[in-house]
């Protein structure tokens, strides 16, 4: 599969190749480019601690990300823009996502149209959309004045030890109407002999690697069944609840098999190899959690996976 995404590649560095033909440096330009990678510098950070009162809350502001490996005017150039400028997907589909769902009967049929294609326009659903009844106006074009004006908060909860930490998320002033899937990302401290570092895409200023990310909420259903979206109504506004559990990484983490690594080996990071694809059931046992916002542009979501035709759209980051 070609990757329309520029990779970068280090004069001199020592590549390893996995199965797909991507060297792992290549790998990681290719997922940092349509997956979670570059988070980090682009969020304000909020500190949470724990607390002996179960009822206090951490809250964590609702931040745009002006990316441009997930957000692009015509000419691929990045934000911000005028807000009248509209905006484009650089990278439809989130790679390995065609390799993952290949051979899978309840995914297959939905992959019919190009892995291959270039930038999408990014549009949202007409005034007076119903998912259930259809709508008769085609859907508009979105603007940086309209996508960047979102904001809201994400609050943690209780944490129980079987349920997992109670999370809601809260957005304002997001696309109307637009469908939208939240998606917890794992940072984790860096060990003191690692050679990952600051200047490194996936490495956040509190020296944190990039190692994975799953859905928010449940990850024991069905492959397809999630309880991480929510549709905003006309206004912008919406909100979601859910109970997070802890559990193995649903985004492919680079500890494991197939091997698309997100930054890194084991021995760069203080957690073990098994402690590294986990998330905790009480959150706050991480070095650092990003809340992050996915809009899906084409009204459809995908599970425990973010699927083709999204854009990362919001941010909170927590340092623990």
């Amino acid at each position: 599969m070609e990757d329309s995404s520029p990779i970068e590649e280090t004069g001199g560095e020592q590549t390893e190749h996995n199965g797909s033909g991507l060297s792992r440096r290549q790998t990681l330009g290719v997922i940092g480019a349509a997956g979670f990678g570059g988070l980090a510098a682009f969020s304000p950070v909020t500190r949470a601690d724990h607390n002996s009162d179960d009822e206090a809350v951490s809250t964590g502001e609702v931040n745009v990300i002006p990316n441009p490996n997930f957000i692009t005017n015509a000419r691929g150039e990045a934000p911000p823009f005028d807000d009248d400028t509209l905006l484009f997907d650089p990278g439809p589909v989130s790679i390995p996502l065609d390799e993952i769902m290949a051979d899978d009967t309840e995914y297959d049929a939905m992959l019919f149209r190009s892995l291959n294609d270039s930038k999408r326009q990014v549009v949202r659903p007409p005034a007076g959309y119903s998912r259930e009844n259809g709508y008769e106006q085609p859907w508009e074009p979105v603007t940086w004045g309209e996508y960047s004006a979102v904001t809201g908060d994400v609050a943690l909860g209780e944490a129980f030890s079987d349920a997992g930490t109670r999370v809601t998320v809260t957005v304002e002033n997001g696309i109307p109407n637009g469908r939208y899937t939240v998606w917890v990302v794992k940072f984790a401290a860096l060990s003191s002999s690692s050679s990952l570092g600051p200047g490194d895409p996936f490495v956040t200023p509190d020296g944190n690697g990039l190692v994975g990310f799953h859905n928010l909420g449940q990850k024991f259903g069905e492959r397809g069944d999630a309880e991480n979206t929510f549709t905003l109504n006309e206004d912008g506004y919406g909100t979601l609840q859910a109970m997070n559990e802890g559990a193995t990484l649903t985004g492919i983490p680079g500890f494991r098999e197939p091997g698309y690594p997100f930054v890194g080996e084991p021995g760069d990071y203080e957690q073990d190899a098994e402690r590294l694809i986990r998330v905790a059931n009480d959150v706050r046992e991480e070095d650092e959690i990003h809340f992050v916002g996915a809009y899906h542009y084409d009204d459809h979501t995908w599970g425990v996976y973010p699927g083709p035709w999204h854009v990362n759209h919001f941010d909170t980051r927590f340092q623990f």
